[in-house]
């Protein structure tokens, strides 16, 4: 395993690098220490010249801005440029996030297991639309850039959360890592195509048009940053994945990716509109507005709609359907992979995949769910499925992993099952390789965390922090443990994902990771040694396809 790279800051070769850009393109400037090393690199964007500090080797430029407000008359619409500026905006001293936060539920503990997946500490504004980036150099170098979409379902989070530090990972791999901030929740999927008309025909999908106005920023401006406009990945995970698989079906974004990863979002189908209507409807009826007042919804006081969404989703339920990405026949035409793979994105390579265990971050407020005995796992089991298929399931998962614990095969099959984790990775895998002509790469992450000791085996989430590198930051050590074994895994992953970005296929000098297709199935199992197997849930597959009917 490669070992902790012990740099802390630029090194001289990417500092000088740095600087003798400057009379090259006149777009690099900035103070200098008495020792020689710039503290400081100047980029003149489209919009204006920001400025960028050293981050583990790479240069951070955090909040610059790729949209304009989305407050007031602007909210539902089609993100507009921002006002260009004069001057350097210099990096941020607080980060600006869509808004989010809901004053009911209380906040985690500081460095708790949940404390990395929510926001607290950001200045909610619905001038929201910003990028982190870092970068080794502002050079000519032309790297391939990796554009992150975060996850919080589609409600929260942002890219500028700690968790998704990009220094690391640009200075390691030599790529230039965005990550976007976009609208989220009631502002950036509330739909009414429906109730106002054409003007409003795209507002369910207004988050996926921030994407894209980002993705069209970096296609104009990151060879100043020195990134390759033509080698763009996309990658989020949870509802980032949701958004990739959105952004892959979106006219709009056509042209501006060249590469996807979706982790731990298998998103084949988005939400109907006369599914999203009734929704709005909620919303208004909460708020007190008529169909016709619908317009309203622009400029009556964000506190005030921000508090009629906590409300109304706490009323409908809905899951990742409510207020999510909708097949508007506007800007998105067509399901990402349903019934057939988007033609629209046919020459994207993709690579997908979920964590053994994720179900474990899900239940984790359920204490019974990790202490059953096989009564209770059959009964749980049969409740779900029905006796006949309930029977089957425990049967089998005991004859496939022999040593497996109540509990263990409890939070197996309900990863497996599930079509936005397992089996919906599996099935997109299929899709896409059937489609091609570009590849698609299937994995399972199956390394346990040992905190707890070990009680949480392979979480939802628990790769984020290993693919960006920062398996020891203070966000992400609670859910990593931290040390040589998470930094291991850090090495393996982000290395693949970097390859990915480089060539459009994950394999390394260290791991050659075929493609997925429906003879061989090649799956990638990263563990404390990863390996590739042919099929290596076949039985459970099948088994799944049985139950709730074959997809392909």
């Amino acid at each position: 395993m490669v070992q902790r790279d012990s740099k802390t800051g630029p090194d001289r070769r990417q500092v000088t690098a740095g600087l003798a850009a400057v009379a090259a393109a006149a777009v690099i400037s900035g103070p200098v220490t008495a020792a020689g090393k710039a503290r400081e690199m100047v980029v003149e964007t489209t919009f204006g010249k920001v400025s960028g500090v050293p981050a583990d080797g790479a240069w951070g430029f955090m909040g610059v801005p790729y949209g304009a407000s989305t407050a007031e008359r602007a909210r539902f619409l089609p993100p507009q440029p921002p006002t260009a500026w004069t001057g350097v905006k210099g990096p941020w001293k607080n980060r600006i996030i869509s808004p989010q936060i809901n004053p009911k539920v209380p906040a985690p503990p500081p460095g708790s297991l949940f404390s990395y997946v929510q926001e607290r500490d950001g200045t909610e504004s619905e001038d929201c639309l910003n990028l982190c980036i870092w970068t080794p150099a502002a050079d000519t170098a032309k790297r391939p850039v990796m554009v992150w979409l975060h996850g919080g379902g589609y409600s929260t989070g942002s890219g500028s959360h700690p968790t998704y530090y990009g220094g690391r990972l640009a200075a390691r791999h030599d790529v230039v890592v965005v990550n976007v901030t976009h609208r989220l929740n009631v502002l950036g999927y509330t739909y009414l195509g429906d109730i106002l008309g054409p003007e409003f025909a795209t507002s369910g999908n207004a988050g996926i048009l921030d994407i894209a106005a980002a993705l069209e920023w970096v296609q104009e401006n990151i060879d100043r940053f020195g990134g390759d406009p033509k080698r763009v990945m996309i990658f989020g995970e949870s509802g980032g994945g949701g958004k990739v698989a959105s952004t892959l079906a979106m006219p709009r974004a056509q042209g501006l990716l060249h590469r996807a990863v979706m982790e731990s979002g298998s998103v084949r189908a988005l939400t109907e509109r006369d599914e999203a209507t009734p929704f709005t409807e909620a919303l208004l009826a909460e708020l007190g507005l008529t169909n016709d007042k619908a317009r309203d919804l622009q400029t009556i006081p964000l506190p005030r709609l921000m508090a009629g969404y906590f409300a109304t989703s706490a009323k409908v339920g809905g899951g990742l359907r409510a207020f999510a990405p909708v097949r508007d026949e506007a800007s998105i035409l067509r399901n990402p992979f349903d019934p057939v793979a988007n033609p629209l994105s046919a020459n994207v390579p993709l690579m997908i995949g979920t964590n053994k265990t994720e179900a474990t971050l899900f239940q984790f407020g359920d204490e019974a769910a990790f202490n059953l005995d096989e009564a209770s796992l059959l009964k749980r089991t049969i409740d779900s499925l029905g006796k006949m298929n309930g029977e089957a399931a425990v049967r089998l998962y005991h004859e496939v992993y022999p040593n497996a614990s109540p509990s263990d095969i409890h939070f197996l099959m309900a990863t497996d099952r599930s079509g936005g984790l397992r089996r919906g990775a599996t099935q997109i895998a299929e899709l896409k390789s059937v489609q091609g002509p570009a590849p698609v790469f299937l994995y399972q992450m199956q390394w346990e965390t040992p905190i707890m000791d070990g009680k949480l085996r392979s979480p939802h989430g628990l790769e984020v922090s290993l693919v960006f590198d920062n398996p020891d930051a203070p966000t992400t050590a609670p859910i990593t443990g931290g040390g040589p074994r998470a930094q291991a895994m850090a090495s393996v992953m982000s290395a693949a994902w970097a390859a990915f970005a480089h060539t459009g296929n994950p394999s390394t000098k260290d791991l050659a990771w075929p493609a997925y297709d429906l003879d061989k199935r090649t799956t990638m199992l990263f563990d404390e040694k990863s390996r590739v197997e042919s099929d290596p849930f076949r039985r459970t597959r099948r088994f799944w396809d049985q139950v709730f009917s074959p997809f392909i």
